[in-house]
C-alpha cells in the first residue's frame, strides 16, 4: 500500500509539473504575441512604416489564427494609410471589412475606405474630380451603415467638403460658359449646383446667374421668377442692382 500510494504520489507530482510547464509555455507564447504586436506598432507610430509592415506580416504568418493576426491585417492597412499610400491602405481595409464584418472595428475601416477616397480628391477643381464622387458615395454608405458611430461627425464634415469643391468645379464651368455667352449650357450647370449643392456658399451667384441666363435665353417669365427669388433670399447682395435693373427692362 505504501509503494501504492509512493506511486501515485509521483505520478501526481509529475502531472503537476507537467500542467505548470505547459500552461507556462501557452503564456509564454501569447505574450510574445503581443511582445511582437507591440513592436510593431511602435514601429509605425515612430514613422518607419517598412519596419512596422514587415513585423505586422510576421505576425499574420507566425500566428494566423491569434487575435493578433486580425490585429496585424487592420494595422497593415493603417501603416499604409499613414504612409500616405492610399490606394494600397484602400485595398487593404476593404479586405479587412470582407473578412471580418463582425469585428469591433469594422466600422475603422469603413471610416478609413471613406478617407482613402477623401484623400485621393485633387487640390484645386481644375482636375478631374471623379474621386470627390467616390468619396462621396463611400460617405453616404458610412452613415447609412454605422450611424451612431463615433466617425459619424468627422465623416459628415468630409462629406460637406467634398460637396463643396464639386459645387466649386460646377460654378467655375458654369462661369466659363458665361463669359462665351453660352447661357443655356450655363443654365444647365447653374440648375446642377441650385439642385444637389444648396446651402454650400453658392446660392446667391448661381441664382442671380440663372436668372441672367434666361433673360439672355428670352425666357422673361423665368428668369422674372428667378431674380425675384433671388432678391427675396439676398437683398444685400453685390448683385441686387444688376437683378433690379434686369427685372425692369
Amino acid at each position: 500500500m505504501k509503494n501504492s500510494h509512493y506511486h501515485i504520489g509521483i505520478i501526481l507530482v509529475f502531472v503537476f509539473l507537467a500542467c505548470l510547464f505547459g500552461c507556462a509555455g501557452g503564456d509564454v507564447k501569447k505574450t510574445q504575441e503581443k511582445i511582437d504586436l507591440e513592436v510593431a506598432m511602435d514601429f509605425q507610430k515612430a514613422g518607419r512604416y517598412d519596419l512596422a509592415l514587415e513585423r505586422f506580416q510576421s505576425i499574420r504568418n507566425k500566428y494566423p489564427l491569434s487575435p493578433e493576426a486580425v490585429e496585424a491585417e487592420l494595422q497593415i492597412a493603417e501603416t499604409y494609410y499613414l504612409a500616405e499610400n492610399y490606394i494600397e491602405a484602400l485595398a487593404y481595409f476593404k479586405t479587412f471589412r470582407d473578412l471580418h464584418p463582425s469585428h469591433k472595428q469594422v466600422d475603422f475601416a469603413a471610416y478609413r475606405i471613406a478617407l482613402c477616397n477623401y484623400k485621393q480628391i485633387p487640390p484645386t477643381i481644375d482636375r478631374d474630380l471623379t474621386p470627390a464622387q467616390k468619396a462621396l458615395e463611400t460617405f453616404q454608405e458610412f452613415l447609412d451603415e454605422f450611424p451612431h458611430s463615433k466617425y459619424a461627425k468627422e465623416i459628415k464634415e468630409k462629406q460637406k467638403s467634398a460637396n463643396q469643391q464639386l459645387a466649386e468645379k460646377e460654378m467655375y464651368i458654369a462661369e466659363f460658359y458665361l463669359k462665351r455667352k453660352k447661357y443655356q449650357a450655363a443654365a444647365g450647370r447653374l440648375e446642377e449646383i441650385l439642385k444637389k449643392y444648396r446651402n454650400l456658399g453658392f446660392d446667391e451667384k448661381a441664382l442671380y446667374y440663372q436668372g441672367l441666363c434666361y433673360y439672355h435665353m428670352d425666357k422673361k417669365n423665368q428668369a422674372t421668377r428667378v431674380l425675384n427669388s433671388f432678391l427675396s433670399r439676398f437683398p444685400e447682395s453685390q448683385f441686387a442692382g444688376q437683378a433690379k435693373e434686369l427685372l425692369s427692362k
